[in-house]
């Protein structure tokens, strides 16, 4: 009979194992921002555009105030420093859990329909990060909060002569 109960038990416990990874593996439990607000970072496009799962759906993200150089593609030539920044944010953001911030002053979307949003990995503000680690050039074509604060560190990093600054000539 005790032999019995063993089996019970341990059956009962590789079913609750079972139904745990079940509902892992469940689209809406991998999809779902979590409790915390971040949201997983599926795709990176180049230095300044990402892709993140949001409600179940892919969601491209343009990260407000920066640019970076232009990588390969169907519409553009790769400039200078561009496989660079693109790799970069690939290393930093991809697979990871990001906190995305709208700007209070400026639009919710661009004319891609990409979200403009500031992102955060932890507690740091990757646009800003861009700019300090000379991947990126302030981007004020359009009005957002966190304009002054960007100019300085593009030229920061320009004085400092980092990354771009010091690889690339301005066009």
């Amino acid at each position: 009979m005790l032999k019995n109960k063993n089996n019970f038990y341990y059956l009962g416990l590789a079913f609750i194992v079972f139904v745990g990874l079940l509902w892992l593996a469940h689209p809406l439990a991998i999809n779902a921002p979590s409790a915390d607000g971040l949201l997983s970072v599926v795709q990176v496009y180049d230095g300044d555009t990402i892709v993140v799962l949001l409600d179940g759906k892919r969601e491209s993200v343009r990260l407000l105030g920066i640019d970076t150089p232009e990588v390969d593609s169907p519409y553009t030539k790769v400039e200078c420093f561009g496989k660079e920044a693109s790799e970069f944010v690939k290393n930093l953001l991809l697979n990871q859990k990001v906190r995305l911030v709208p700007d209070p002053v400026g639009d919710d979307r661009d004319k891609y329909e990409r979200l403009l949003r500031y992102v955060y990995l932890d507690d740091t503000d990757i646009n800003a990060q861009l700019l300090t680690e000379g991947y990126a050039y302030l981007l004020d074509t359009f009005p957002f909060s966190h304009v002054d604060e960007y100019r300085a560190l593009e030229e920061a990093a320009r004085k400092n002569t980092v990354g771009l600054w010091q690889e690339c000539e301005k066009n």
